[in-house]
């Protein structure tokens, strides 16, 4: 869902001298007001009751003002005490309005965690006995700890809005599944939602936990729709049975589109079904123009599947709780190969990004995508990168590449996957060589093939494969 806005005119308290005391007085009245929740039916205390504590929890910031085209949290405060000391329903007042709401849940590790969002309410609702659909919309990191709060009428303002459409604000980091399952519970509890048309959309940071949340749990979704953002190729087989329709700028250099390409022809190549939209000129954000409502069209077309979700390739890799598999040999048969042209430092992101989208704009060059992981070619001595790509496989064989590509023959490697940091991983690829000399083999010194599985490399929970070269 895009972040839509309107300019609002805006009342705002006199100085900041006494704006602690104007803030005390409304905090004040919206507690008072906690009796109100049953005044206008069940369908709407829990939207009151979210409501209410918002202020005091999320709007009280008056060093963090919002952005101009929401209305100050103390004129939101202050309009929704003053309609319920009235008697008048705010929220059905408001029917275009992107209201802020408070979430708070106690996650199965623990923790207890609160976050803020805004809820857009379908037209029609409430009515007896129906249910809606529910698009969940996962910003990007441009908003974590974004300030919000209430916008009376969106940007886009459309005749009948069919579904309940909702942004959670992540308060910071990567979007944390478990939270994510909770709020999705709290929805279903407090909404009338068709839990057949759950739909999930993120931007960058929100596409990577749309793929992510959504091979976690694909019983809870009937469709998807991730944008300029990065999945996990190897576990796209749990997407089987959910359809996927993933958009992507064709400029953009913050997420390469060929990491959308892998997403896509792995979906392809398990029987998934998949839609691709790259955006002619477009670059990492998406374009204000976008068609929302054509998206919404597809969403409502789709139901969830109640088929078994196929297993985690996760599950197959064989990790132990000290995060490796048993290492074995493998062979791998030759093919061709694009190669980066200088290596670089393993910690030199703006380098390597560099060197993956020039590798990347071999195949779109072709008009084809890229379909296959990168490999990264890791110099342990001058801790430098290389990074090689398989040329897609309907250019091979292709005379057109020849000057281009590198034919690589078929060779064997010592093989183990490892889940946690890459300084981890590398001290027991040292461990794995020794076994594996001691078993016979003569390894390449000194290099050491990685090949990323899993989202977020070097921290505790990324994945790869680690091979080394033998005879």
């Amino acid at each position: 869902m895009l972040l839509l806005s309107s300019c609002l005119s805006a009342v705002t308290f006199g100085g900041t001298a006494n704006w602690q005391e104007q803030h005390d007085q409304l905090v004040a009245r919206l507690r008072a007001l906690a009796k109100t929740e049953d005044a206008f039916g069940p369908a709407y205390r829990p939207l009151y009751h979210a409501a209410l504590p918002w202020y005091e929890r999320w709007g009280g910031r008056v060093q963090h003002p919002v952005d101009d085209w929401m209305a100050p949290p103390e004129t939101y405060a202050a309009e929704l005490a003053d309609a319920l000391e009235h008697g008048r329903n705010f929220f059905a007042e408001n029917p275009e309005a992107l209201l802020p709401l408070a979430f708070e849940a106690k996650l199965p590790d623990g923790r207890t965690i609160t976050a803020n969002y805004w809820i857009i309410l379908p037209t029609g609702f409430p009515e007896p006995g129906r249910r809606f659909p529910l698009v969940i919309g996962l910003h990007g990191s441009g908003w974590l700890a974004h300030p919000i709060s209430f916008v009376r009428k969106t940007r886009q303002s459309v005749a009948v809005r069919r579904a309940f459409e909702v942004t959670p604000i992540n308060e910071g980091g990567p979007w944390p599944i478990d939270f994510l399952n909770a709020y999705l519970d709290e929805l279903l509890a407090m909404l009338p939602v068709d839990q057949d048309r759950v739909y999930v959309e993120g931007h960058s940071l929100g596409a990577m936990a749309t793929w992510e949340w959504a091979m976690n749990n694909p019983e809870r979704f009937a469709a998807i729709s991730p944008r300029s953002g990065i999945g996990e190729p190897f576990r796209a087989s749990r997407l089987r049975d959910m359809p996927a329709w993933v958009i992507h700028g064709a400029h953009d250099a913050v997420v390469p589109t060929g990491c959308s390409d892998q997403m896509v022809t792995a979906l392809q190549s398990c029987g998934g079904r998949v839609r691709y939209s790259v955006l002619p000129k477009v670059e990492h954000n998406m374009p204000a123009d976008l068609d929302e409502e054509q998206v919404k069209d597809w969403y409502f077309g789709q139901t969830r599947s109640h088929e078994p979700p196929p297993p985690d390739p996760r599950d197959a890799l064989g990790l132990t709780p000290a995060g490796y598999s048993p290492w074995i040999v493998i062979a791998e048969p030759g093919g061709r190969f694009w190669t980066s042209e200088t290596p670089v430092m393993m910690q030199d992101r703006e380098a390597s990004r560099s060197a993956v989208l020039a590798l990347f704009k071999k195949a779109h060059d072709l008009g084809e995508l890229a379909d296959a992981p990168l490999q990264e070619e890791t110099n342990l001595k001058t801790h430098s990168v290389k990074f090689w790509l398989a040329v897609p496989k309907s250019l091979q064989p292709n005379p057109s590449i020849e000057a281009t590509a590198v034919d690589r023959p078929p060779r064997k490697f010592a093989r183990f996957f490892f889940r946690g940091e890459t300084d981890r991983a590398l001290a027991h690829l040292a461990a794995v060589a020794a076994e594996a000399q001691a078993a016979g083999h003569r390894l390449r010194p000194g290099i050491a093939w990685i090949i990323p599985l899993s989202l977020r490399p070097g921290t505790a929970t990324h994945i790869a494969e680690y091979r080394i070269e033998i005879d």
